[in-house]
């Protein structure tokens, strides 16, 4: 790879030992980004440890007015001097402008990064709560029944109005928005100069955040296609996070850049993506849950048509209108090929927006982290008992509590009969726990962190149970159902795709709760119909496995962008 960026002219180290394989890459990431938009600049940064419970701050204006290190009498641990080898192919701007407030640049970047075990557990725990806010935890811990049932009927609500209408997007006019009494600077949109001569191919792949996560791992995956393509991955996150797997090899070859807001930006300017776009040939973009790619694509699609968009969806999300799938609908003029996972995501685009059918292409994630491989249900290690998992995050979807409850009325109905691991960690981690200690569940379900191998966690099961709100086809049922495991689901998403009726729930906690307790206690006395239900599940799953996969759609993809030579 021939993408060098900044060339080190001096580095300080207050502390070597802070610098991690993750710290470096983050360090990396910053310096990239503002090689790119301050071309030819040399501009010395200081690097800060932050506290757990902060995200790192790479891009954002912070990192120009040292509002979040300097000012709060923070010492760097770290200092370099270097110089953009960047050049430029149109004009950049040193000014940069918050609202009203022109930032003032001295030459000097401030960047706040955090600990390697820094967790989103610790962000959430410290975030200081509203009287309101707070009495809503306690009661959510206290009453989480209740709490769904007025979620459900949120969620029916929100489904409709999904299902209605979707705004289509349209390119900003900026000569309208400089008429406009609102507008505090004139937006001056900067065309990019024409490609570098020799430039390297690439591909832009927009992320979430890097870390744990079903759309994540795909994406990850896409990256490491890309490099073996021959093409340069361009990764960029646009969600706060500690980037947990910013040192995962997948990311070593790529130009990796973790953007913290307010970016630094110009009024109806794109720097980044100019300099992108001048000094690589992108052939293509690749979008996998990124807000802030979806809101680029008509200036990608205006000042490189040649581009082919591609967008991977893989859940409908009920509280934002469908979430991304309804950004997908908004920006459908600027994408070229939507790509789902699920027959249910072909429906809502098609049947329910009015999609052109042949720009959406259903191809599993079988293949992806499990193959359709085991021959047999695996047996119980115990006669007497039964492992009952739980494998994911634990957020507000995948509805660990329920999972909680879920333990707590087998062990009343069995007592000794089962054994419960939850394997993931998440935003949730303290309202669990609460409720763990609280029904004094502790000796009975097994925590797991993430940093455990879910594998083991598998061979240590004998069932899964997936009690999550809201899903897709989960990365979770086909790792099961490929370790050997039945899985128990509620019935939601493209679930039922995999899952048959002996095995599906129905959606609120407390049906859920009912409805699971009476199909485990079944799998505990009878083991022919545990291992009858896997074998259904196995069969649709080889069903579905005979769709194009997405790897292979994907390969082909991207060995197009590669040959071509436009």
């Amino acid at each position: 790879m021939s993408h060098a960026l900044y060339g080190v002219i001096y580095e300080d180290f207050c502390s070597d030992g802070l610098m991690s394989c993750r710290i470096r890459s983050l360090v990396d990431s910053a310096i990239k980004y503002n090689s790119l938009i301050q071309p030819g600049r040399s501009l010395v940064y200081h690097f800060y440890m932050g506290e757990k419970w902060q995200y790192p701050c790479l891009t954002d204006l912070s990192t120009l007015n040292g509002g979040l290190t300097v000012t709060e009498g923070l010492q760097p641990f770290f200092s370099v001097k270097a110089e953009s080898l960047v050049q430029p192919l149109s004009e950049y701007s040193p000014h940069y402008f918050a609202g009203l407030e022109h930032i003032k640049d001295d030459g000097h970047r401030y960047i706040l990064l955090t600990p390697d075990d820094a967790t989103d557990a610790d962000v959430e725990t410290h975030n200081s709560l509203s009287k309101k806010q707070e009495l809503y935890r306690n009661l959510e811990a206290c009453c989480p029944v209740a709490f769904d049932d007025i979620r459900e009927i949120q969620r029916q609500r929100r489904w409709s109005r999904g299902l209605g209408p979707v705004d289509h997007f349209e390119a900003p006019d900026l000569a309208k928005i400089n008429q406009e009494q609102t507008t505090h600077h004139p937006y001056l949109e900067i065309a990019p100069g024409a490609v570098r001569l020799g430039a390297e191919k690439a591909v832009i792949i927009g992320m979430h955040w890097l870390q744990a996560g079903g759309a994540e791992r795909w994406a990850v995956e896409t990256v490491r296609r890309v490099r073996e393509a021959g093409m340069l991955p361009i990764v960029i996150s646009d969600r706060p996070s500690h980037q947990p797997w910013i040192d995962r090899p997948e990311f070593k070859d790529a130009l990796v850049l973790c953007l913290t807001f307010p970016i630094q930006e110009r009024p109806g300017d794109e720097p980044l993506l100019r300099s992108l776009v001048e000094q690589f040939d992108i052939k293509g973009v690749l979008i996998h849950h990124c807000q802030w790619l979806y809101d680029r694509l008509w200036w990608i699609k205006k000042y490189r048509p040649n581009a082919t968009v591609v967008d991977s969806l893989h859940i409908v999300e009920y509280p934002y209108g469908g979430g991304y799938p309804n950004q997908a609908v908004s920006r459908d003029a600027f994408i070229d090929l939507h790509h789902v996972i699920s027959p249910q995501l072909v429906s809502w685009l098609v049947g329910s927006h009015g999609i052109d059918a042949n720009k959406v292409v259903d191809a599993p994630l079988v293949g992806l982290t499990a193959d359709v491989t085991a021959k047999a249900c695996k047996e119980p290690a115990s006669k007497s008992k039964l492992t009952v998992c739980f494998v994911g995050r634990i957020s507000r979807q995948k509805r660990p509590e329920a999972f909680v409850l879920l333990a707590k009325k087998l062990d009343k109905c069995a007592p000794g009969r089962f054994r419960f691991i939850m394997h993931g960690n998440g935003d949730l981690d303290p309202m669990v726990d609460k409720i763990i200690a609280r029904h004094e569940l502790s000796d009975l379900i097994e925590r797991r962190g993430m940093q455990i191998p879910v594998d083991k966690t598998y061979s240590d099961s004998d069932v899964l149970v997936v009690s999550a709100i809201n899903e897709g086809i989960t990365l979770t049922t086909i790792e099961s159902l490929s370790a050997g495991l039945p899985v128990v689901s509620t019935d939601v998403g493209s679930q039922n795709t995999l899952i048959p009726t002996e095995a599906l729930t129905p959606r609120s906690t407390r049906d859920f709760i009912k409805c699971a307790s009476r199909i485990l206690l079944k799998m505990l006395e009878d083991n022919d119909f545990r291992k009858s239900v896997w074998q259904s599940e196995m069969d649709r799953l080889v069903e579905f496995s005979k769709l194009k996969n997405a790897n292979t759609l994907f390969t082909e993809i991207l060995g197009k962008w590669s040959d071509d030579e436009q």
